[in-house]
């Protein structure tokens, strides 16, 4: 990694004289703000950007309270004449920014939720760390992956920090805070894992209070999904658009209400989302339930996979991904020409079909497709492949107006 000392010198400089904490806040796992005040700040965040171009991230605050922004590297934002040169190229959510303010502004990012356990490198040297997590944690517990006789120190911009005085690590900073980049001094490579966030509590079966649907629930790595077809609302005939009209409406297979019982419902992708476009949301799904969203796929997927983890790259590819998640996901039974899986963490799924976008359906018995809520245009949205014939998953963008099973993951 590139050293750039005169950004050190200023931030240590400056680090004990300018601003407070910066203020996250969430927004249904898609927004966070962070108040920049006048000075030297620290910054980074735990949300990946729509689009990472630090130009589009920072186009809200970009202005005459804004006199530079530098990564650790060197590379810089700055304006040169009317004109706003982006020297950093794009945002990289596990790495720190330093921002010089002369007047306060509030950053506004919106995006994806990073996973708080994502792997950063640390190398050798100095180094801006970005803070993960969503929510303060004790520093030596979040640093606890590196604190060792590969670390010098971990500074925040007040200068505080934790260091070792004889034989024992002294917590200076107290609890790292979301918002906040860390100075960390490497004498030798490590990595970086923050401690996973508490996982939610996981029944083995609940009720839907609004029907009286009993539903099985599993716990898989840190994520506690539904382990059957989510089965809600009013039977229309496969023909018909859903409608926004507060009425939760389902299509059931060749319009059969014993698919539904069977194969749970299947759903265009606005009225699975009820109408409203911000990634996990609560949709149709029960109460203290939410539409997983696409980084929520992938993570179940590198959960169960015996070779690709998460967040290994490979499950940000289009297509068939991974090598045995689908395999591990599918029913023990009920696939076409034997195209079984093992099930091995209960998540049962089962090869429902779909309806297309005129109507009629297909694929009962040879696949089974699951929306994710997220977006890949205003038209599409990503969802989740099963195949008769394939161990591993497919990941594609369909028309909205597709008909496709749902599963829903606890807040």
């Amino acid at each position: 990694m590139k050293q750039s000392i005169g950004i050190f010198a200023i931030c240590l400089a400056f680090q004990m004289i300018y601003g407070q904490n910066s203020n996250p806040k969430e927004n249904n796992l898609t927004g966070q703000t962070i108040d920049l005040e006048n000075g030297y700040r620290f910054v980074s965040t735990y949300i990946i950007p729509d689009d990472p171009d630090m130009l589009v991230v920072l186009e809200n605050v970009l202005g005459e309270n804004v006199e530079f922004i530098r990564n650790a590297q060197g590379d810089i934002i700055q304006k040169i004449g009317p004109n706003w040169i982006n020297g950093i190229g794009d945002w990289n959510t596990t790495e720190g920014y330093l921002f010089r303010m002369i007047g306060a502004e509030t950053l506004l990012l919106n995006g994806e939720v990073i996973a708080p356990a994502t792997p950063i490198p640390v190398q050798t040297g100095y180094q801006f760390v970005s803070y993960l997590p969503t929510e303060p944690k004790d520093a030596m517990e979040a640093f606890e992956s590196i604190i060792g006789v590969n670390l010098e120190f971990i500074r925040n911009m007040y200068g505080d920090a934790i260091n070792k005085i004889g034989p024992n690590w002294i917590n200076g900073i107290g609890e790292a805070q979301p918002g906040e980049f860390y100075l960390v001094k490497m004498l030798g490579d490590g990595e970086l894992i923050y401690p996973g966030q508490s996982q939610p509590e996981c029944p083995s079966a609940f009720i839907d209070s609004r029907d009286g649907q009993e539903y099985a629930a599993v716990m898989i790595g840190n994520q506690c999904w539904m382990a059957e077809n989510l089965n809600v609302g009013a039977l229309i005939p496969g023909n018909d658009q859903m409608q926004d009209n507060s009425i939760i409406e389902k299509y059931c297979y060749d319009d059969n209400l014993s698919n539904c019982d069977e194969y749970g419902g299947l759903y265009q992708w606005d009225e699975m989302m009820q109408y409203i476009t911000n990634q996990g949301v609560q949709g149709i799904c029960p109460p203290g339930w939410h539409t997983p969203t696409d980084e929520e796929w992938m993570i179940l997927e590198g959960s169960v996979d015996s070779q690709y983890g998460y967040p290994d790259p490979e499950w940000e590819q289009t297509g068939y991904r991974g090598y045995n998640a689908g395999q591990k996901l599918k029913s023990t039974s009920g696939w076409y020409n034997n195209g079984n899986g093992s099930d091995e963490f209960g998540f049962t799924a089962l090869p429902a079909g779909h309806r297309n976008i005129y109507g009629s359906f297909s694929g009962y018995s040879g696949g089974g497709y699951w929306w994710s809520s997220s977006e890949s245009s205003s038209l599409k949205a990503w969802y989740r492949f099963l195949d008769y014939f394939y161990p591993s998953v497919g990941r594609y963008n369909y028309n909205k107006d597709y008909g496709f099973s749902v599963r829903c993951l606890k807040d």
